[in-house]
C-alpha cells in the first residue's frame, strides 16, 4: 500500500520561478520549512537571477501565492502571515 492509498499523501511545497510567462524552474521546499523560510528562499533566487519577473508559491493547504520581484516588506509579510 503506497502512502497516497493509505491517505497519508503530503502535498509537496514548492516555489515556481518565472520570467514573464515562462516557467523557469522549480524549487523544492520541505514541509518542516517555515513560510518566512520558504519566502526568503524564493527572494534569494530572485536577486541571484535579474531575468526572474516573479515566484508562486505553494503553502501547505496547497494555495498559490505571487510574489512579484519588486515585492515590498509588507507585501512579504502579509504572504507569510496569511499562508498556512
Amino acid at each position: 500500500m503506497t502512502a497516497s492509498q493509505s491517505g497519508h499523501y503530503k502535498r509537496h511545497r514548492k516555489i515556481s520561478l518565472y520570467n514573464g510567462d515562462e516557467k523557469l524552474s522549480d524549487i523544492g521546499v520541505p514541509s518542516s520549512e517555515s513560510n518566512g523560510q520558504a519566502l526568503r528562499r524564493a527572494m534569494m533566487e530572485m536577486e541571484r537571477s535579474p531575468i526572474l519577473t516573479h515566484a508562486v508559491f505553494r503553502d501547505r493547504n496547497g494555495k498559490l501565492w505571487v510574489l512579484p520581484r519588486s515585492a515590498s516588506i509588507f507585501k512579504r509579510l502579509h504572504i507569510s502571515i496569511l499562508a498556512h
